[in-house]
């Protein structure tokens, strides 16, 4: 791009010049007494003329022509943005990549991305993300204040409005001459929103550009929308409906990872088993739905319990599992010390049948102390789960080799 414009500016002045000689050459032939200066004093209008004609001319070609390749330019980015993004990408990396178009298409200086949808909300551990491009160095602040242009301005009204105007307070874009408001939307239902802050004011640029932004807009919602289904399905995929904690499928998978990290970079893993004493005796006397009732209550109190690092699946029954990265297997008999005496002094409501005190026990096994492999350490701690069991229940044991 860069080097036609240039060519189109040495056309312009080269054109210019030729136009000049010639005027001056055609004078001269015509009146061919006349000195220079004489001719140049006879052919100035002309030149002048011709030569502004010319210069208009060239600079509207100009003109149009950057303004046909930054609309190639936007659309080419649009295009990337709909190959690269896809329903599957992690929530974040579709932000971050939505965002990013946006402050190459309006050259800011600061973007923000918020998430205003509750629903999308639960697949993302961070609803705001902001990029700095620091295009420009300096900027033009206006006396009168910012402008905001706004896309679809009708979508944006009272929470999602006051959380733009929040968005705009809180990252100081009212420093910048112009603010872009930019709402993701499906049916009058605001997912996302952009805020770009930057150093340009022209309310043709926007009109310009209205068209295609509000295309991608759609566009965008509608990946939003499609991400958000799949993301149910792949969490519908690994998480136990009863307890809503994680299944057997995704332990599996997360600690084949954990290990692999943990070999690479030197740090311990551990894993528990738990499962209800005498948990049987709750079936037969409440039968299943109740118990299952026992069971959700169950995990949701102990979920409780852990630590933010800590994963528990319910492995199947009333077995569960739990993943500790970077914990010794001292530190997994804190956390099982701290499960077992919760659930002892907790007292499980079965609606109007009573309460019911429960009592669990736990096996461990850590890597690497007591395995090389996640398959060797699951079994490992089972059979320190056998020995809790066999010496009586509600008892904590850390594998030991025989």
């Amino acid at each position: 791009m860069e080097k036609e414009r240039k060519l189109l500016t040495l056309c312009k002045y080269s054109s210019i010049l030729l136009i000049v000689v010639l005027i001056l050459f055609y004078s001269g032939y015509l009146q061919p007494l006349k000195s220079l200066k004489m001719l140049l004093n006879s052919a100035w209008l002309l030149m002048v003329v011709c030569g502004g004609l010319l210069f208009f001319v060239f600079t509207l070609v100009e003109y149009y022509y950057k303004k046909i390749i930054d609309y190639n330019l936007y659309l080419k980015a649009f295009h990337r943005f709909q190959m690269d993004a896809v329903p599957a990408m992690p929530v974040e990396d579709l932000s971050l990549k939505t965002l990013d178009v946006l402050t190459k298409i309006f050259k800011g200086d600061t973007a923000v991305f918020v998430i205003n949808d509750n629903e999308l909300k639960q697949f993302v551990k961070n609803s705001e993300f902001v990029i700095n491009s620091g295009v420009s160095g300096t900027y033009r602040k206006s006396v009168g204040g910012y402008h905001v242009r706004t896309f679809y301005p009708g979508i944006l009204e009272g929470e999602t409005m006051s959380q733009v105007e929040e968005i705009i307070k809180k990252y100081s874009l009212s420093k910048f001459p112009t603010v872009a408001i930019v709402p993701f939307a499906n049916e009058n239902r605001v997912m996302a929103t952009a805020v770009v802050g930057f150093d340009r004011r022209q309310r043709d640029f926007f009109e310009y550009i209205k068209e295609p932004v509000e295309i991608f807009s759609k566009q965008v919602s509608s990946i939003f929308e499609s991400a958000v289904l799949h993301q149910k399905i792949v969490l519908a995929s690994i998480t136990d409906s009863l307890t809503g904690l994680y299944n057997k499928r995704y332990f599996q998978k997360r600690i084949k990872e954990e290990i692999s990290k943990a070999r690479r970079n030197y740090f311990p893993v551990s894993v528990i088993i738990s499962d209800l004493d005498n948990f049987k005796y709750y079936v037969d006397k409440y039968g299943h739905p109740l118990t299952d009732i026992l069971l959700s209550q169950f995990a949701a109190f102990v979920k409780k319990l852990l630590r933010d690092s800590d994963i528990i699946c319910r492995f199947g029954g009333d077995e569960f599992i739990y993943l500790l990265p970077f914990s010794d297997s001292l530190e997994a008999y804190r956390v099982a010390d701290r499960v077992k005496s919760g659930v002892v002094s907790h007292e499980f409501r079965l609606d109007d049948n009573g309460s019911v005190y429960m009592t669990m026990s736990f096996g461990i096994a850590s890597f690497p102390e007591h395995g090389d492999t996640w398959e060797e350490i699951v079994k490992n701690a089972d059979r320190a789960l056998f020995v809790s069991k066999e010496k009586g229940k509600n008892m904590i044991s850390v594998y030991r080799a025989e």
